[in-house]
Parts: structure tokens; C-alpha cells; sequence
């Protein structure tokens, strides 16, 4: 099938655009202006209100049941609704998939989550607040202001709400994030220090359309430090520019064992399973993926590459479209 002429602008400006910056939470929100009110009720049926938690910083989750990582973003509110037991802070966690309530009350014992969890029974919330992607989560100050929101779930995800939990508890100074945020990194063994100076060495000779040698220091940083996600998953698609899609999928599988939330070891298998013509696996693979990130340009701008294989133009064009929107959406907000 020939490739519609316009289609190498939309990918230029899908790449040019493109950032790693934190899946979209709720798209109807917007920071620094008051919350729309909110009043749902909990498993046993009691109220629950903004008005409530009025002089509270308040956290609300809109989960999904069943998902991992909501249950694993549920599990790291449990530990954070402790850290904070003793301020003015609060926890809601909403759902709408309210058909089996004896499964949620199961969540709730299970996990002995301390705060309640909320049925969006008539999806109000979900539409009101534009819920984007599950998990997602919002940080509402003590006066009822929308200060910050959090979209999907990753490691840095407890870490992350914590620091700015106590941004708006008046326990940290706001300058302090950004101090923290140039702390040292841990000792690293010389065999590390040696594969980050590969690894550098390699993201700076692809810049320069070095390709081959960008290659070799990729297979070097792999080889000194087994451990380093980066390295197997950059090498991974180093070796897909190369057609050695067989190395390339141990690399990026390899990289999504030691790190299982990398999105871009989706990406690069989802491309490789493509080139391999096995559509299926690539579909399956990246469909996933943009379930819990559905704002990200590159998996659509993947899918859009598998349907057109597949000679299902429409699907095709339809990613093609979203890849590019937001990617633009992207490049105007950050």
C-alpha cells in the first residue's frame, strides 16, 4: 500500500514534539482553579463531600478495579495515608465500575486500605473531572484548589505525592523539590560508571547520525552493566535500526524485566514484533500500553504503523491522527 505523501510531516512533527512527561490525569481539571463539587458514597453507603475535608489537603484516585496498577497505587496511598495519619489530610479513592460490590469491599479488606472507597455509580465524577487514564490522581489544597495531578502509575509514584503532599502541607518549602532533585545519585560500582560514560557516549553519536558506532557503545554499556534497563532497551532499538530484530527483542525484554513500567520497552517490542509480522503480538502488546497511557503520541503513532501493515487504512489514519494531536497538545502545555 503506498504511503499517503503527507504522512512523513505528520511523523517529523509527532518526534519533534514528543515528550516523556506524565500521562494526562483529568482533562477538565485545571491547576490553581477551584474543584467542582463532588458528593458520592462509600461501600456502606455514607456520604462523602469536598465540603468534608474543607481546611484538609484532600487526595482524590480515580481507580480501576482488577488493573495492577491501580491496585499497586491503592497500596502506596495505604502506606502514605499512614506517613500523614496525624495532618490535615484526607483520602478518596472513586470508581465507576460499581457492578460487583462485593468485590470491592474484598479491595478494601484485602488490602486494609484506612480511607473509603467511593462509588461514581452515575459517572459524574469521571465526566465532570474528564478522567483520562486509570489510575489518576489529584492533590487538592485545604481550600478547595486543584494543585496537582498525577496520571498512571510508576515507581516514582509514592515518592512523588509525598514531596508535594508535603509541598501543601507546609512541611517542605517549594524550593526544596527542586533541590532534591539535584541530590547525588548513588555510589555506582566502576563497572556502572564506566557503562553511563558508554551510554552518554552512545545517545551522543546517534544524535549525530553515527549509527553504527552509536551501537557498539550501546552493546558495551549492556555488557558492563547488565542491570541498566536504559542500556538494553536503547540497544534494543539500536538493533531495530540495524534489522537484527531477533537481538533486538532479547534487549528490550530483557530491559522490560528489569524495568516492567518502561513504556518505551512496550514501544520498541510492539515495533519489533511488527517488523517481524507477528501483528498480533504488537497489537496485544501496545494496545495495553495505551489503555494506561492513552495520551501518548508514540504508541499511536506505533499502532498507527501495525494497522497500516495490516492494510487497515482507517485504524491506521486514525492513530496517525491522535499521534499527532498529542504530540502538539504536548509540545503547547510543557
Amino acid at each position: 500500500m503506498r504511503r499517503p505523501v503527507w504522512l512523513p510531516l505528520l511523523f517529523f512533527v509527532v518526534l519533534c514534539l514528543l515528550t516523556p512527561n506524565r500521562c494526562m490525569g483529568f482533562r477538565h481539571l485545571i491547576e490553581g482553579e477551584p474543584v467542582p463539587a463532588l458528593s458520592l458514597r462509600d461501600l456502606e453507603g455514607k456520604s462523602h463531600s469536598l465540603a468534608d475535608n474543607k481546611g484538609k489537603v484532600l487526595l482524590i484516585i480515580y481507580w480501576r478495579p482488577g488493573q495492577d496498577r491501580s491496585l499497586d497505587a491503592l497500596k502506596d496511598l495505604k502506606v502514605i495515608s499512614e506517613q500523614f495519619k496525624d495532618k490535615p489530610f484526607s483520602i478518596l479513592a472513586i470508581t465507576k465500575d460499581t457492578d460487583n460490590l462485593s468485590a470491592l469491599k474484598e479491595v478494601k479488606k484485602s488490602l486494609e486500605l484506612p480511607f473509603p472507597l467511593l462509588l461514581d455509580s452515575k459517572e459524574d465524577v469521571y465526566s465532570r473531572f474528564g478522567v483520562f487514564v486509570f489510575p489518576c490522581t489529584a492533590l487538592i489544597d485545604k481550600k478547595g484548589i486543584y494543585r496537582f495531578h498525577y496520571g498512571g502509575f510508576r515507581e516514582d509514584f509514592r515518592e512523588t505525592i509525598a514531596k508535594q503532599l508535603k509541598v501543601l502541607l507546609g512541611i517542605m518549602p517549594e524550593e526544596a523539590l527542586k533541590s532534591q532533585a539535584e541530590e547525588q545519585p548513588p555510589h555506582l560500582t566502576e563497572e556502572q560508571k564506566r557503562a553511563e560514560n558508554h551510554l552518554n557516549l552512545a545517545k551522543t553519536l546517534e544524535k549525530r547520525g553515527m549509527d553504527d558506532s552509536a551501537l557498539e557503545e550501546f552493546k558495551k554499556a549492556a555488557e558492563l552493566d547488565p542491570a541498566n534497563s536504559e542500556a538494553h532497551i536503547l540497544l534494543g532499538f539500536a538493533l531495530l535500526d540495524q534489522k537484527e530484530i531477533d537481538q533486538a527483542v532479547n534487549h528490550l525484554s530483557r530491559g522490560m524485566e528489569l524495568n516492567p513500567k518502561s513504556a518505551d520497552a512496550k514501544i520498541g517490542l510492539g515495533r519489533a514484533y511488527r517488523m517481524k509480522g507477528e501483528t498480533d503480538k504488537a497489537l496485544r502488546i501496545l494496545q495495553a500500553e495505551l489503555d494506561l497511557c492513552p495520551d501518548s503520541a508514540a504508541i499511536h503513532l506505533e499502532l498507527g504503523e501495525v494497522y497500516e501493515s495490516l492494510g487497515r487504512t482507517d485504524q491506521a489514519m486514525k492513530h496517525y491522527k491522535a499521534a499527532a494531536e498529542y504530540a502538539l497538545k504536548k509540545g503547547e502545555s510543557y
